[in-house]
């Protein structure tokens, strides 16, 4: 026979103080899932941003050394150095094409050495979605 009498009320807290404890730990897990995959989407996003800005950059350079081919690399001076780049795909990038020419005379020929810079511009500086990408090619004639 049991002498102890039994204290009902003393054990009636420990399911709300379980029940808060749980709801606490799977809010807690909820924001920290949430956080997680903004930062999962904002580095997507740069990501995708960044490999346009590589593509714009390389069809600006594409489209200078087809420029130098077709003018006999005339238009470096001319339409190429300092220029705006308008490519409809890459329409909200900022490309900027910048061209020096630099002759080299040997005995046997004379070489001029075209150097090529592209830049392409995302955004502003500041911005959570700023990329930037530049693209240096030299090209002989």
């Amino acid at each position: 026979m049991n002498n102890h009498p039994t204290h009902p009320q003393r054990q009636q807290g420990i399911a709300l103080i379980a029940a808060i404890f749980l709801v606490v730990i799977i809010g807690a897990a909820v924001v920290l899932l949430g956080t997680l995959s903004l930062r999962n989407t904002e580095q997507t996003t740069q990501s995708l941003l960044q490999m346009r800005a590589q593509q714009a950059v390389a069809a600006a350079q594409e489209y200078a050394v087809q420029s130098l081919i077709a003018t006999d690399g005339s238009s470096c001076s001319t339409t190429l150095n300092g220029s705006t780049v308008n490519i409809s795909e890459f329409s909200s990038y900022s490309i900027e094409l910048s061209c020096t020419a630099n002759d080299y005379n040997r005995p046997s020929q004379q070489i001029t050495l075209y150097s090529l810079v592209a830049t392409a511009e995302y955004g502003s500086i500041g911005d959570a979605d700023y990329v930037w990408a530049e693209l240096e090619t030299s090209v002989e004639f």
